[in-house]
């Protein structure tokens, strides 16, 4: 019994140790040869070198899972066919959704002016009237496109389903030829809550948007929280390449476009000088008025001087006869002195005459 157990526990300590790797040895007995210093003691061997230890690390990694049909209905879910009776789930990989367009921002009513006061025409305005209307009256060389709209809806592809249940939409447009190539490319993303819903989806639903635009290798890129009317406004006047005769009417547009240019500085030219003309003319007229004006004043000056000459002329008259009287007097007392001493009468003599003048 003894030597059974015996037996049973050495081949169970040899058992242990078959899985026992040694990390570290020591050979117990001493190498040949002895050091003065060592005496009997062997010397310190070199360690071998540690074996690496490696630790595992988990990793966690999210796999979508698709749902399986437990129901034993031989329809697929998947198919728009199967539902008869309700709109299918929006949202699913290839498909395009409308996107409704809302304006974020809303320009306020022009603010209409009140009526100026009418102010009289004159020479001046009335050149420019005619200049305006000359260089109105040049035709129209630019192109006959519209101009751009706010578009009512953009149609975006679902590209991207994420775990959460938000989709990533794209809408993407190109144009190129040999010549052109314009590119427009926008990317948002829509949530589930969104998406699952019966409501329509607006671009005010719209978030983490990225747009680039490419205009012959010329590239735009924005990035916003949320959809801007500046896409819309970029969509909307979206640039299609052109074709090879479209290029040469452009540039025989083009060079109408500077002939027109030529002729409308002519037509500015020409009405700049015919201002000059105007205000020389004014000018002249003012100096014909205050040239009348002085020539009247001068006529009504010669008219009192006139008066005035032919009143002295009266008063001379008038002197010269009460002259004559008294030389006629002094003349009738010289002719019979003793019969005016007889008489004890003298001559009249004028006081208020007046010397002789000559006429002026």
């Amino acid at each position: 019994m003894k030597k059974t157990c015996m037996i049973g526990l050495t081949l169970l300590l040899n058992a242990c140790q078959t899985g026992v790797v040694p990390i570290s040895q020591r050979n117990m007995y001493e190498k040949e040869g002895k050091s003065a210093n060592l005496g009997h003691r062997r010397p310190i061997e070199d360690r071998a070198a540690s074996p690496e230890v490696y630790l595992k690390k988990q990793s966690i990694e999210i796999v979508p899972q698709e749902s399986k049909n437990y129901t034993g209905s031989l329809f697929a879910l998947k198919r728009p066919d199967t539902y008869l009776f309700m709109d299918p789930p929006r949202g699913d990989l290839g498909e395009y959704l409308d996107v409704n367009v809302q304006v974020n921002r809303k320009e306020k009513a022009p603010v209409v002016p009140g009526a100026a006061p009418a102010v009289p025409a004159d020479s001046a305005s009335k050149a420019k009237a005619i200049q305006d209307d000359l260089v109105a009256a040049l035709p129209k060389l630019e192109p006959g496109t519209a101009e751009a709209k706010m578009p009512s809806l953009v149609k975006m592809k679902v590209v991207k389903k994420l775990e959460n249940g938000d989709v990533i939409v794209e809408a993407a447009r190109a144009s190129q030829n040999e010549w052109e190539a314009n590119t427009q490319r926008a990317t948002a993303r829509i949530p589930f809550a969104k998406v699952s819903g019966h409501n329509d989806i607006t671009t005010a639903d719209l978030a983490d948007v990225h747009w680039m635009e490419s205009i012959n290798g010329s590239i735009t890129e924005r990035e916003s929280n949320t959809w801007e009317d500046e896409y819309s406004m970029r969509w909307a006047g979206f640039n299609e390449a052109r074709s090879k005769v479209a290029l040469d009417l452009e540039t025989k547009r083009k060079d109408l476009e500077k002939v027109k240019d030529r002729l409308k500085d002519k037509i500015v030219n020409v009405g700049r000088e015919r201002n000059k003309l105007a205000a020389e003319k004014d000018k002249v007229e003012i100096l014909r008025r205050e040239t009348e004006e002085k020539l009247n004043e001068l006529n009504r000056k010669n008219v009192q001087q006139d008066s005035l000459i032919e009143e002295q002329k009266d008063i001379i008259k008038k002197q010269e006869k009460i002259i004559e009287e008294v030389q006629i007097g002094q003349q009738s007392n010289l002719v019979d002195p003793g019969a005016a001493q007889n008489a004890g009468v003298k001559a009249p003599v004028a006081k208020n005459a007046a010397p002789k003048t000559q006429p002026q």
